[in-house]
């Protein structure tokens, strides 16, 4: 839904205003206004999808709407915490790890006060090589992220990372053949200027 992505895209803001009021990090007013543009276009890229034939109740939309502004509270804060962490113990593969048993931990204890096995069945997993590539892609990213957050501020590599849309939507052109817009492109263009300017000054 279009109104749920872009307000999850604002969960850089968190994280930008974290490291710069508790961090201390510090910036120029350039970066700051490329930031500030860069965060702009993420955010109006993401709400310019398109789903009008998608029909959601709205109930069940306030319901999205209210985890949307959750996932920007807690990605926003974890990504900060992710950079003291990183900082204190200098290995990002070490915090992954502790990061993957937590997970495994907390799925396992969910499924026992439930009883609800079935979210470890992998058997009932449909196109597993869709499954597979996907949960490989998303440790990557988490592994670079926080390669990323070890030697950068975290208020600018929060900001970089939100330009992840325009793969996703340049994927959806070139693999499920949808439609993009002239001001999507423009859009595109502007976040792809921004991230080179922040890398340059950075």
């Amino acid at each position: 839904m279009a109104i749920t992505s872009s307000i999850q895209r604002t969960q850089v803001i968190v994280t930008f205003l974290l490291g710069i009021l508790i961090l201390k990090e510090k910036f120029t007013i350039l970066q700051l206004i490329i930031s500030g543009i860069l965060a702009t276009l993420s955010i109006m890229i993401a709400r310019d999808k398109k789903n009008d034939e998608e029909e959601i109740n709205k109930k069940a939309k306030q319901k999205a709407i209210m985890y949307s502004w959750g996932v920007v509270l807690f990605y926003g804060i974890s990504d900060f915490i992710n950079k003291i962490y990183i900082t204190e113990y200098q290995s990002p593969l070490y915090v992954m790890f502790n990061y993957a048993i937590i997970i495994v931990i907390g799925i396992f204890a969910y499924c026992l006060i439930t009883k609800n096995w079935n979210y470890i069945d992998i058997s009932k997993i449909n196109n597993k090589g869709y499954f597979v590539l996907q949960s490989l892609l998303d440790v990557s990213s988490s592994i670079f992220n926080r390669f990323a957050l070890l030697d950068g501020n975290v208020s600018i590599v929060s900001v970089i990372s939100t330009s992840s849309i325009i793969i996703t939507i340049l994927a959806s052109r070139l693999i499920l053949k949808e439609k993009i817009s002239w001001k999507k492109y423009l859009m595109i263009l502007g976040i792809f200027i921004s991230v080179l300017i922040l890398a340059c000054i950075e």
